[in-house]
């Protein structure tokens, strides 16, 4: 079974701090009952189409330095809503060999419907493993 090193991550555009605050310890919560090990976590109020965000780049940098090589939302659109940006950060995850795990909803689908479940799978045959997982055994899915 592979170990993750969690980077808890929530983002709410919404000016309402106490469910921000909400959406991050149910993604802790959850991440804690599977097992993994919370490495670190963030949460910004920021749009979801935004791309320059403090957090964002934070937990990226995590990605990059090899300290984590899972991040956990409740969905895929805490990255963004933005298909452009998502794509990036998806294909920077891919790069970087770290999974996407939701706690809300099915990872799976949600790439289907945005149209980059095909974009990614097609990388991963020219190049890297698609490391994106939703209730996976060892990032198989």
């Amino acid at each position: 079974m592979t170990e993750y090193k969690v980077w808890a991550f929530a983002r709410s555009a919404a000016p309402n701090l106490p469910a921000l605050e909400n959406q991050l310890a149910d993604v802790m919560r959850e991440a804690d009952r599977r097992g993994y090990i919370i490495v670190n976590s963030c949460m910004e109020q920021k749009y979801g189409t935004e791309f320059w965000r403090p957090a964002l780049f934070a937990m990226l940098t995590a990605v990059q330095q090899g300290r984590v090589n899972a991040v956990m939302v409740q969905s895929l659109d805490r990255l963004s809503h933005d298909i452009t940006t998502l794509y990036r950060i998806l294909r920077f995850l891919q790069n970087h060999s770290a999974v996407l795990i939701t706690t809300k909803t099915n990872l799976q689908y949600e790439l289907y419907l945005t149209g980059l479940e095909n974009r990614l799978l097609n990388r991963m045959r020219r190049r890297k493993p698609v490391w994106i997982c939703e209730d996976c055994k060892d990032g198989e899915c």
